[in-house]
């Protein structure tokens, strides 16, 4: 995806860590609305760090954040009628990787920092920011 390689944090994200983000078995990303049911993601009880963008004509970072259940977290996602607002301007995606938690703070910490979301981003900004590599 072109949107991937315009970010203005490449040289960063060269030195980051790759967390893995998770895409389909196809290799694409989850479109949020297309979920009929988020167990079958196996993300019930799972922590880490999660991203939410939608793409089309001018895509954008919507959200960043992490979760003890990211299971809850995409449900309350799914029920969430500003992000649905993003669905008509060229889909929603989301993608997450576990990360420990001692660690998901600073990751949030970098992506709030260097993608600029939409929404607020939750995180203890006392914690370094870990760079991670953004979903390709």
């Amino acid at each position: 995806m072109a949107f991937w390689s315009t970010t203005k944090n490449n040289a960063v994200q060269a030195k980051a860590q790759d967390i893995k983000w998770r895409a389909s078995p196809r290799g694409d990303y989850f479109r949020l609305f297309m979920l009929d049911d988020v167990s079958t993601l196996n993300v019930d009880g799972v922590g880490g760090v999660y991203l939410v963008w939608h793409g089309g004509v001018k895509p954008e970072w919507l959200l960043a954040g992490s979760s003890n259940d990211l299971g809850d977290v995409f449900r309350d996602l799914l029920e969430d009628r500003d992000i649905r607002d993003y669905e008509n301007r060229g889909k929603v995606f989301i993608s997450w990787s576990p990360i420990k938690s001692e660690f998901r703070d600073g990751v949030v910490h970098f992506l709030a920092r260097s993608i600029k979301p939409v929404f607020e981003c939750d995180f203890n900004s006392n914690e370094d920011a870990i760079p991670v590599m953004l979903p390709r």
